[in-house]
């Protein structure tokens, strides 16, 4: 009976942003894309078909063409034919910011979407939405509004704008049936997979987006407090504070498919370079604190220069209010605040 898109790939699609409630998907792909050919691979629930409102005669098997109409209606029907579904997707041809100051809100309903949007140039945008672990939350039912999610933007920013206010949640009833006991605040360069959230969580967190620059230095500003009572499996542990963790890895990926997620970020072999904030380094404190973190090559590996070229890197950028909260584990109330990031590059 469901009739939805629960996700899209390509080989040209570097990053795909499904709002099932809005029934709008945002597939943002390589520059290098010919827009009149778009190769989408739909997943839906089993037995349900999709067609184009409109086609077009440039249309082939699984290739839509966005030159001549975009965004794009699609109609999705279930398997038993009773319900449909319209979506609009739109296509972005797009390269990865180098700033972030959390000013633009993409959406504020039901949960906080970031959209970061860099000066462009011709055809080509610098633009990116950033995902985070609110739809996970969302199926707790714990927040009854935008700002009762973990992952928030609020005034109160290194200039007096908006900054991100990542705070770590308690789960309710609902996780402690699932023995997921709290969520994280997280924003994060990747996507959000929210069909994996109750079944294989960290691989619901999904890093990365293509990048063709060589990385230097991750730099920006934030504020940290830990919570009260840290907890491991739901249960108080004596004598630990939470940590926050901030951080950006650089890894191969021959196409598109390839992601890196909460389970292989730190130890997949594809990892190239890694910038990762030290625990001892975290700072408490109510003023902002200003952080500068070298990347790192790991165990000895270069950047080819081909592959770099070809596309064949993506970069993902991760913020989270508690360092192990992937594996439910932090402390309720534990806070992190992020403002003015800048992605330093090689010339």
């Amino acid at each position: 009976v469901e009739a939805a898109i629960d996700g899209c790939s390509g080989s040209d699609i570097q990053q795909c942003l499904i709002d099932p409630n809005e029934f709008t998907v945002q597939l943002y792909a390589s520059r290098a894309a010919d827009p009149s050919k778009i190769n989408i691979n739909f997943n839906l629930p089993a037995g349900a078909s999709i067609v184009p409102v409109q086609r077009f005669t440039e249309d082939g098997i699984n290739t839509y063409n966005f030159k001549d109409e975009n965004p794009r209606l699609f109609k999705v029907t279930s398997e038993d034919g009773a319900f449909s579904a319209i979506y609009t997707i739109r296509l972005w041809q797009t390269e990865m910011p180098f700033t972030y100051d959390f000013e633009t809100l993409s959406s504020d309903n039901p949960y906080h979407k970031f959209t970061e949007d860099n000066p462009s140039s011709g055809t080509i945008i610098r633009r990116l939405e950033l995902a985070s672990g609110n739809p996970g939350f969302e199926l707790t039912k714990m927040a009854k509004a935008p700002d009762g999610y973990p992952t928030v933007q609020v005034n109160g920013g290194v200039d007096g704008g908006k900054c991100v206010k990542l705070e770590t949640k308690d789960t309710g009833s609902f996780g402690s049936m699932v023995k997921m006991y709290i969520a994280a605040g997280n924003l994060f360069i990747g996507t959000f997979e929210v069909g994996n959230a109750l079944a294989n969580p960290r691989k619901a967190t999904n890093f990365g987006f293509q990048f063709d620059k060589r990385p230097k230095t991750l730099k920006g500003h934030y504020k940290f407090k830990a919570g009260d009572v840290y907890s491991a499996e739901g249960k108080p542990q004596e004598g630990v504070r939470d940590k926050c963790d901030i951080y950006a890895v650089m890894y191969e990926a021959e196409n598109n498919s390839v992601m890196l997620n909460g389970d292989d970020v730190f130890t997949s072999d594809k990892l190239v370079s890694l910038a990762r904030i030290k625990p001892e380094d975290v700072v408490e404190s109510d003023q902002w604190t200003d952080f500068e973190i070298p990347f790192e090559p790991v165990k000895g590996r270069v950047i080819d220069d081909t592959k770099l070229k070809n596309g064949e890197y993506k970069l993902g950028i991760v913020f989270s209010s508690s360092v192990d909260g992937a594996y439910f584990k932090g402390a309720v109330g534990s806070t992190l605040y992020v403002d003015e990031v800048e992605l330093i590059c090689e010339d």
